[in-house]
């Protein structure tokens, strides 16, 4: 879901961004032709990185609203509610609240990062835990199906 989100911010942006670009290695070339030297275009400036402010900026906000707030409150995104999972303070039935929600998020997305963090539980045999569910103090467990009458 976060990779929809992102795309569907980053792809009008890249269009501005790819042309703000090319037009500064235009003007470098114009001006190489005029002079007979080259000219040094620095291609990461104010524009490209306010653009990529915006996408990091959107992407936070959607990991705020979209994971960290329903955890916290419930303990279940709308894919985990999907998957009859909700995730729980480690020695209780709790959501996690918050805190916990948020450095969960953070470990996670890190974890996600260096790559290792994705294989993490296949290594704990016992718990099945990632290093955020560890970090956080939380654990996923499966939501009891209603009783059909």
């Amino acid at each position: 879901m976060t990779v929809v989100v992102g795309a569907a911010v980053a792809v009008p942006m890249a269009a501005t961004v790819s042309a703000h670009v090319q037009q500064k290695i235009d003007q470098a070339q114009r001006a190489a032709q005029l002079t007979g030297r080259q000219h040094q275009v620095w291609l990461l400036d104010q524009v490209v990185l306010g653009r990529l402010g915006v996408v990091v900026g959107v992407l936070l906000l959607f990991a705020l609203l979209y994971q960290v707030l329903p955890i916290a409150r419930t303990g279940q995104t709308f894919g985990k509610r999907l998957a009859r999972v909700r995730v729980v303070v480690a020695g209780g039935s709790r959501p996690p609240g918050f805190g916990r929600s948020l450095l969960r998020w953070l470990v996670g997305g890190l974890g996600t990062v260096l790559l290792l963090g994705l294989v993490a539980p296949l290594l704990d045999r016992s718990a099945r835990r990632g290093w955020h569910d560890r970090a956080a103090r939380t654990r996923v467990v499966k939501v009891a199906r209603p009783a059909r009458r």
